[in-house]
């Protein structure tokens, strides 16, 4: 059994700034698992291997492209050296429409492109990068064309217009749970960082993202967990490390979500590893 450390998390900070954007192209034997508090959009164009994506594994090779949003959880095992083009952002850059259609998170983030479409991901990318160094005005567009890519055409379609007026409070609350799902979160807090009244937040953030506020709070702290017992941690080190204050609660609710119970599970990966 390995005793509890928290999972790798990459910040903005450690980039460039305050107001994050950087596009490169990296060689890579292999990565641990980490997360980020920024996205990201990796396009493969070199190698083959195994990218474990929340905990899912997924054969790698050069036209796979995929998104991470700052609450999914990757990792790399490489055959040879892979090469990635990688452009990392904070959702500064990004309209509020497109903010709320990837908060809502029911699209599917990894994409195997066809030729035509990888030479278009790889054509916006190198515009994309061009924009960055000059600072230039089209830096926003650019990447939501690039996001677009991986969002259903209906989506597009029913996206927040005429909502204008509480999509913006919910997002902060939604951009505040995914940081802070650790620690102790109330309807109260978010409801008052919104601006709204609770019974009036509850109602539009499911309106904005789908699911009532403690489901989404619930869905980021199982998934969290799930990435602990992955790595062996016992099942109470994983509980109160993904911010459940109650050990026979969070049983309850794994067992509910995933089907098993989090010893099993935790048993189930170590037989697979």
């Amino acid at each position: 059994m390995k005793i509890y450390k928290d999972l790798l998390r990459l910040k903005a900070s450690d980039k460039t700034g305050q107001r994050h954007i950087s596009v490169k192209r990296n060689i890579y034997e292999s990565y641990l698992q980490h997360w980020h508090d920024y996205f990201e959009i990796e396009i493969v164009t070199q190698g083959t291997g195994m990218h474990y994506y929340n905990g899912t594994a997924y054969t790698l090779g050069k036209g796979d492209v995929y998104l991470l949003t700052p609450v999914d959880f990757h990792e790399i095992k490489a055959d040879t050296s892979i090469e990635i083009i990688n452009i990392s952002f904070d959702n500064v850059w990004l309209s509020e429409d497109m903010r709320s259609i990837l908060y809502a998170s029911n699209f599917h983030k990894m994409r195997k492109t066809e030729e035509k479409e990888y030479r278009q991901f790889i054509a916006a990318t190198e515009l994309l990068r061009q924009e960055c160094e000059e600072d230039g005005p089209c830096i926003g567009q650019l990447l939501e064309y690039l996001l677009s890519r991986f969002i259903p055409l209906n989506q597009h379609r029913s996206s927040h217009e005429g909502k204008k007026e509480y999509v913006s409070g919910i997002m902060k609350a939604v951009e505040y749970m995914e940081q802070h799902f650790r620690e102790r979160i109330t309807l109260e807090m978010l409801s008052r960082m919104s601006g709204y009244h609770p019974t009036y937040f509850s109602k539009m953030f499911y309106r904005v993202t789908g699911e009532n506020y403690i489901e989404r709070l619930i869905s980021l702290r199982i998934n969290y967990a799930k990435m602990l017992l992955k790595k062996d941690v016992s099942v109470s080190e994983a509980c109160f490390a993904s911010g459940f204050g109650s050990l026979s609660n969070f049983v309850a609710v794994f067992k509910k979500r995933c089907k098993m119970s989090p010893s099993a599970y935790r048993n189930s990966e170590k037989d697979r590893g």
